[in-house]
């Protein structure tokens, strides 16, 4: 009886202290599952000998935290006016080449999906890219830029600057710069676009024209006097969200 009661505890032992694999025979963890796992009741986080552990309120999300011993539960707080979507994912890009203009375009209109050809240039950093994965979704571009002048006085100078998805013009806004050579002020251009087709890396880019600039030099995203603006005033920024459904 003492040698069978023996091998027995031997062996239960080193089951306690090996890796457990199911339909594999290489666990990698203390548990690993090759396949499925159907969980019926509560996962709890946190847990020791002593304490059962949390399961979370209803609503939250499991935590991948790396920081801790063990993960934990958060509480997602969707922004008010958003309804059911949820921010899918966020990216800000900043240029500080810019571009410049030192003579005149054309002051016509602009359509939607005008082509990024002609006059149009393309601000060499401000280019990113995002994707769409549900029917339902909104996507929001925030630029901000700075716009200068110089040469002949007062005289204005006026242009244009778009959002381009994959090269077709989505969104554009006109501006007129005013006032002594060396002027500049600030330029911000907002859109958002409803139910994009899902896909993987949309390109979005900024670009801008030149309309009547009455024998001024224009810089956009760059200065063309120092002696009022420097690089890190000038730059541009351009912000991508993209929304879909909680």
């Amino acid at each position: 009886m003492k040698k069978i009661f023996f091998v027995t505890s031997f062996v239960f032992t080193g089951l306690i202290s090996a890796q457990v694999g199911i339909k594999t025979t290489t666990p990698v963890n203390t548990l690993d599952v090759n396949g499925d796992i159907s969980i019926r009741k509560e996962i709890r986080t946190g847990g020791t000998d002593l304490v059962k552990g949390s399961a979370g309120n209803p609503g939250d999300i499991l935590h991948n935290n790396s920081t801790i011993a063990a993960n934990d539960w958060k509480t997602i707080k969707i922004a008010d006016g958003l309804g059911s979507m949820s921010l899918f994912s966020m990216n800000t890009i900043a240029d500080q080449t810019g571009v410049s203009f030192s003579a005149s375009g054309s002051p016509v209109p602009y359509y939607e999906d005008d082509a990024l050809t002609g006059n149009w240039t393309a601000l060499p950093n401000a280019t990113d890219t995002f994707s769409v994965t549900n029917n339902n979704n909104k996507v929001t571009f925030s630029f901000q830029t700075t716009a200068q002048k110089v040469n002949n006085g007062t005289a204005s100078a006026s242009f244009a600057c778009g959002i381009f998805v994959d090269s077709k013009l989505k969104a554009v806004r006109t501006d007129v710069l005013l006032g002594e050579s060396g002027a500049y002020k600030i330029f911000n251009l907002n859109a958002t676009l409803t139910n994009l087709p899902p896909k993987n890396n949309y390109v979005v880019k900024v670009a801008c024209i030149n309309r009547t600039l009455n024998s001024t030099t224009l810089g956009i995203g760059r200065p063309v006097d120092g002696t009022f603006l420097s690089n890190d005033m000038a730059q541009s920024v351009l912000t991508t969200n993209v929304l879909q459904p909680y």
